[in-house]
């Protein structure tokens, strides 16, 4: 099944709200995926029924790539939330029920039988952009990403920037004006609830009624772009708001490069070319600012790349 002289493999795992996916790499090309599979995330039970379906998963990796278990030197995983990757434990994930101060870097070693590391999703994906994507060569960045929420990944001369609390990067919870100052933006922060895709569906919701369901914010777009003006305005709010805060992020960390990804950052020119304009004309070193290249899977490949540095 292997030989003596195949390169030994890293796992990577991307435990999401929706999906679980898992894949295998060389140890000395994380970003060279071999083999990768998923499956729905289970939502009842805690983390015991998602460990199930990762090992499963990960059996049909390797019986994919045509190798043995034994070709694994170590385990790389991305979870939502926020997380002490230096303790591995989970501390909450707010989209899987049950996760909280869960230990899942030791629960992957004692399934696994390997060393397991763990961060945070959106710090993985900035790892993934950083080492395999459209920060590589580049000296520091931010991984930018706007999608249902908001939030930043910082990448340093290679090392990840996690923060005293294991929260550096929640930029949901940066507050754009002082008019929002002492206001309860529970449970995800005011920046989040203004302009990231869920604050924009509720604001939508509340104008023209409806649920807030995570389609609104792509049917705001729409309206925007056919001259709607409560659409626009609320499309405007959102675009300058964020772009105050890559500015101070950009003014804090002075990356390199600012990486933008998620859906709305990706998809949504408005977002982009008005981040690109403020951030390039107000700071007097802006970063480059492009597009993450590698989509969904900056977080897998990032898991992937945590595991392959970590390989003994």
């Amino acid at each position: 099944m292997t030989s003596k002289s195949s390169p030994g493999l890293v796992a990577g795992i991307d435990i999401g709200g929706t999906n679980v996916r898992c894949a295998l790499a060389p140890v000395d090309a994380p970003g060279q995926i071999l083999a990768r599979q998923s499956t729905r995330t289970p939502l009842d039970g805690g983390a015991d029924p998602v460990l199930d379906v990762i090992i499963d998963l990960m059996k049909q990796c390797l019986r994919e790539a045509g190798r043995d278990k034994a070709d694994l030197a170590s385990v790389g995983c991305a979870v939502p939330g926020i997380t002490d990757a230096a303790q591995g434990v989970v501390i909450e994930v707010a989209n899987l029920p049950g996760w909280k101060n869960i230990p899942l870097a030791a629960l992957l070693k004692q399934r696994f039988g390997l060393p397991a590391f763990v961060a945070n999703d959106v710090n993985a994906a900035a790892l993934g952009e950083y080492a395999r994507g459209a920060g590589e060569g580049c000296h520091s960045l931010v991984y930018l990403t706007v999608s249902t929420g908001v939030a930043a990944g910082i990448v340093v001369e290679g090392r990840l920037l996690r923060g005293a609390h294991h929260a550096a990067g929640e930029l949901g919870y940066f507050v754009p004006e002082p008019v929002h100052i002492g206001k309860n933006w529970e449970p995800s922060g005011c920046l989040e609830l203004t302009s990231a895709g869920i604050g924009l569906a509720h604001a939508w919701a509340d104008l023209r009624g409806g649920s807030p369901t995570p389609d609104r914010a792509v049917e705001i777009f729409d309206a925007a772009r056919d001259g709607d003006p409560d659409a626009q305005a609320l499309i405007d709010r959102a675009a300058n708001y964020i772009s105050l805060a890559a500015i101070a992020i950009s003014n804090i960390i002075d990356p390199e490069r600012l990486v933008l990804g998620g859906s709305i950052a990706q998809h949504q020119p408005v977002i982009t070319d008005r981040i690109r304009e403020v951030v390039t004309t107000t700071l007097i070193f802006p970063p480059d600012i492009v597009h993450a290249s590698l989509g969904g899977d900056a977080p897998l490949i990032g898991a992937l790349t945590l595991a392959a540095r970590n390989a003994s």
